[in-house]
């Protein structure tokens, strides 16, 4: 096991329902083509993003499937 500490700071979550890894692909597209570029308040700050998985509720594959991307973000100036 790895044991990866992040900075202290402010991170942008978003939750993500259906199958693995289609649902995730579409949802991380979407943060980097439309949300951050649109964003008047926060920008992406730091160099590492988290994907996490449900592991005890239902298949990667299931419709309703739980995951989610969380980026690290500052206010703008």
């Amino acid at each position: 096991m790895v044991v990866y500490e992040f900075p202290r700071g402010d991170w942008a979550v978003f939750d993500c329902i259906g199958p693995i890894p289609e649902s995730l692909q579409s949802l991380n597209t979407r943060i980097f083509k439309e949300w951050l570029p649109g964003n008047p308040d926060y920008e992406l700050c730091g160099n590492a993003n988290v994907e996490w998985y449900d592991c005890v509720n239902g298949e990667k594959t299931d419709k309703d499937y739980h995951s989610a991307i969380w980026i690290p973000v500052k206010k703008k100036v």
